[in-house]
């Protein structure tokens, strides 16, 4: 495999070091350093784009890439912010009575479980959509939960934010749209000169404010956008198949094009 094309290590190398930074994340959760915790799981976010960029760009894709992937994926947006949210609690709880919360108890576990097969069916039924992905994904969903702690423990005057009611809905809520199949776009470079320009912008601003650790808020509310855009897009989708008259298989193979 490395003989045919020895360009497949260089993704590699990205997928390694993001599972590399999950699992440091999940080390500094339970030594209790949880904001370093977080921002570590939002850089592994920057590695995961990395690493399916220049296998595209290097024309370097494998069957190996896809599993290693997905195995770094499990260790960084599902276990990282799993353990980071419950090491969280169960130390602020007073008592460390954590399991006197079943719901917030179950719940995360939950989360793991829907993330992993989020990731199996992902790689056993792979979509030949190349503009959409079916459901959320597991880097979207625990980049979310790294930037909404961050922000939460960072700013004490918002301490409601830290309730477990609203910090296990939340990871419930993100675990059913990884499954639902609700069409979330593929974050691609554009083919439009002045698109292409702003996307790299917006992309190195979000990359600036990760290195930078500043304005968790904001990349929650960029996850945040990016799910509501997953709704319309599906609405958009349904109401074109109810409505063939609306949607020309022919034109939307040009646009590929």
């Amino acid at each position: 495999m490395l003989k045919g094309n020895p360009k497949i290590l260089i993704p590699n190398f990205f997928t390694g070091t993001n599972m590399l930074i999950g699992l440091v994340s999940i080390f500094y959760s339970i030594s209790g350093d949880y904001i370093n915790a977080a921002w570590l799981i939002l850089l592994s976010a920057v590695l995961d784009k990395l690493d399916g960029t220049t296998a595209r760009l290097f024309n370097a894709s494998s069957d190996f890439g896809v599993e290693f992937d997905s195995f770094s994926d499990f260790v960084s947006f599902s276990l990282a912010p799993a353990v980071l949210v419950f090491s969280y609690f169960s130390k602020e709880i007073p008592g460390g009575k954590i399991l006197e919360y079943p719901y917030f108890v179950a719940v995360v576990p939950l989360y793991v479980i829907f993330c992993a097969v989020r990731l199996a069916r992902y790689n056993s039924f792979q979509s030949e959509d190349h503009d959409y992905f079916s459901g959320l994904t597991s880097t979207q969903s625990g980049g979310m939960l790294a930037a909404y702690m961050v922000f939460a423990i960072e700013n004490p005057s918002f301490k409601f934010l830290l309730s477990t009611d609203i910090v296990a809905g939340m990871m419930l809520i993100q675990a059913c749209l990884m499954l639902l199949p609700f069409k979330y776009p593929k974050v691609k470079m554009p083919k439009n000169k002045t698109a292409r320009i702003f996307f790299i912008i917006y992309f190195l601003f979000l990359c600036g404010l990760i290195f930078m650790r500043r304005l968790p808020w904001m990349l929650w509310i960029s996850g945040v956008l990016f799910v509501l855009i997953g709704f319309l897009a599906t609405r958009k989708i349904a109401v074109s198949l109810n409505n063939p008259t609306d949607f020309n298989p022919e034109e939307k193979q040009e646009e590929q094009n």
